[in-house]
């Protein structure tokens, strides 16, 4: 197999994967806007039957005061429900509910994405690393078909080419300007290799700076909805108790709270990656002018 056809490949199913991930979440969007929604007129029609319980049994409320007062018992106090983010979420508007899900899944995304960057980097570090231990011992061959699985090595390898096929033009001697473009050509090839690993290694990075840039607004809109929300409660109620207030602005901070915990996660896995590709960057363009230099000492000696 060579360079191009392993590139190929490799883009292509990279490119299958990042499309069925796409689709996956897509459909996890839909079926959770879906299920909130038929949630939200569950609710709703379940409202409407507690509401006529509670104007039938309101006429009985004096006489059992009267009962109480008669009695002069004192009625314990009846503990709080728990208010937790569970209650927050399920009291929460039907599009903040959804907002609050699309960041939970910008969430797992971010960290799918740093699960997989761990190993692909990890892999490409080994790999170049036990490729330059042989080359630098003389040992490029005896990796074999190893050396398409290293950067370093598909680079060595493109650069091998560019020199048989001097080789076979040689004729009887060589001048400096064939050499110059020999080198030129290998350091051409050698960039054209590195090019392609590193936007294989790079693949997702957008993700994470979309996700970075845009939880945080997407949190914000919900936060700004759940405040209408509770603005619309106190229009509605003629109140503005703490009880009539609280759900909204609960929501509202919930929703700003999940929109950090998407961003502040994948800002971070992205500058820590991006500098990680940097720093291949510079381990190729240094084995890529020591290539060259090897090629040019192979040639200043005959071999």
């Amino acid at each position: 197999m060579d360079i191009r056809s392993f590139s190929h490949t490799t883009g292509r199913w990279q490119q299958r994967l990042r499309t069925l991930s796409l689709l996956v979440l897509l459909i996890a969007g839909g079926g959770a806007t879906s299920f909130v929604l038929a949630q939200a007129e569950d609710q709703s029609a379940s409202a409407q039957p507690s509401a006529d319980v509670a104007t039938a049994s309101a006429p009985a409320a004096p006489a059992t005061q009267e009962v109480t007062q008669a009695s002069g018992a004192e009625t314990p106090a009846q503990p709080t429900a728990s208010f937790g983010v569970r209650e927050m979420y399920e009291q929460a508007d039907p599009l903040v509910k959804s907002v609050m899900l699309l960041l939970v899944l910008c969430s797992v995304l971010t960290w799918g994405v740093l699960f997989e960057k761990i190993f692909v980097f990890g892999s490409a570090r080994r790999r170049n690393k036990r490729f330059l231990a042989a080359y630098r011992a003389g040992q490029v061959e005896q990796l074999g078909e190893q050396l398409e699985y290293s950067a370093m090595g598909r680079m060595w390898k493109a650069a091998q080419a560019e020199l048989s096929h001097y080789r076979k033009l040689q004729g009887d001697g060589a001048d400096a300007d064939r050499v110059n473009r020999l080198l030129q050509r290998i350091a051409l090839t050698a960039g054209i290799v590195q090019e392609r690993d590193l936007a294989r290694m790079g693949t997702m990075m957008g993700v994470l700076a979309t996700i970075g840039a845009t939880a945080p607004f997407i949190g914000l809109f919900g936060t700004v909805w759940g405040i209408l929300n509770s603005f619309a409660s106190i229009a509605t109620l003629k109140s503005a108790s703490l009880a009539v207030v609280a759900p909204g602005i609960a929501e509202a901070l919930l929703a700003t709270a999940l929109g950090l915990f998407s961003a502040i996660p994948a800002v971070m896995i992205f500058n820590k990656f991006a500098r990680d590709i940097n720093g291949f960057v510079g381990a190729l363009d240094n084995f890529s002018a020591e290539m060259i230099a090897g090629v040019s000492r192979q040639l200043d000696e005959g071999r």
